[in-house]
């Protein structure tokens, strides 16, 4: 019981910005970054809100030098996430053998593939955790939430999820199923800026898609209600974005591309989270009016990534390094909208 509270309180001492900072670091590999935040004070063990660590992140990246890093300031090595995963099952999942060697020579467990399991095959795993019948209309609600089509907030066990119909002009000629193995990549994707997929459910002729609900709005309505964003809260919502694109672009062993950014897919969690569907290209037309407060430098910015060329877009992996340097040159981001 000690050790449970112990676990939830490793973040009690750090906002959120700074966590997502410092999980950043561990994603992307950048050794001077996090030993620097961890030469600062900061605990190796911080989670996000789905409970991922660091070492979670590094251990799914195949970061084998962050890995150590962090062992080398006592990570604790097997916090489980939300989903009861450890590091070490990370690194088994995605194949890093270095990994899961540094792991359990330092006491790692893998408390899920572990246990005894049956071996079901792909033909056979039609069961996608979700029955239509365990869907609750009652007191459900529309929400704005993507493009591709009509949302619902309904009560699955208990909890709100949202329900989204694909329009029929996406779903024909060609009909969409998404099999196991695609349910199952979309669900094992993990990070603080990308919303859950909960998995999928085929009703007569619907193809019906169950991702987690996020009740404070998206992007979209934010702007509607406020009109303009200061400039610290604006490069906070920008650098979520980017690092949840960043990490779908960076999936190993294939990457993921996000068909189409828009504000109704930005929705506003614990962090700006990103909506995520694969395969397509994504669209960076130019629609909104640049501030003169706008620091120069995001403005060029702004220009790269709207830019007619491909050649001309810069990875998002250089635009999470801009949006960090002007962050940390205009201090801690204002407050979000609620």
């Amino acid at each position: 019981m000690m050790d449970q509270m112990q676990e939830d309180n490793y973040s009690d001492d750090f906002d959120m910005q700074l966590i997502g900072n410092f999980l950043s670091f561990a994603s992307r590999g950048d050794r001077v970054g996090l030993n620097q935040m961890l030469r600062d004070g900061i605990s190796p063990n911080v989670q996000d809100y789905d409970k991922r660590t660091a070492l979670h992140l590094a251990a799914s990246e195949g970061h084998a030098p962050i890995v150590e890093l962090l062992l080398h300031y006592r990570a604790n090595v097997n916090l489980k996430d939300r989903w009861q995963r450890t590091p070490l099952t990370d690194a088994r999942l995605y194949g890093y053998r270095d990994i899961c060697r540094i792991l359990e020579v330092n006491g790692g467990k893998d408390f899920i593939n572990d246990q005894p399991m049956t071996v079901r095959h792909e033909q056979d795993c039609t069961e996608m955790n979700f029955d239509i019948s365990e869907l609750n209309t009652e007191h459900s609600s529309t929400v704005e939430q993507g493009v591709f089509g009509e949302s619902v907030k309904v009560k699955w066990r208990g909890t709100w999820v949202i329900k989204t119909v694909i329009k029929s002009q996406i779903y024909r000629p060609v009909k969409m199923i998404l099999s196991a193995k695609d349910n199952t990549l979309l669900r094992q994707l993990r990070h603080p800026n990308i919303l859950q997929f909960l998995g999928s459910i085929v009703h007569r002729e619907e193809m019906i898609l169950i991702t987690e609900h996020l009740p404070k709005g998206n992007l979209d309505e934010i702007l509607t209600r406020k009109v303009r964003l200061d400039v610290p809260t604006a490069l906070r919502y920008a650098l979520d974005i980017a690092r949840g694109m960043n990490y779908l672009h960076e999936h190993k062993p294939l990457p993921i591309v996000h068909n189409h950014l828009s504000p109704r897919q930005m929705l506003e969690g614990r962090h700006m989270h990103s909506n995520n569907n694969c395969d397509g290209s994504a669209d960076f037309e130019p629609k909104i009016q640049i501030s003169r407060y706008c620091p120069i430098r995001i403005q060029q910015l702004m220009e790269l990534c709207t830019s007619k060329e491909p050649n001309q877009k810069p990875p998002f992996s250089s635009v999470i390094q801009i949006l960090e340097e002007e962050s940390s040159c205009l201090g801690r981001a204002a407050c979000p909208v609620c």
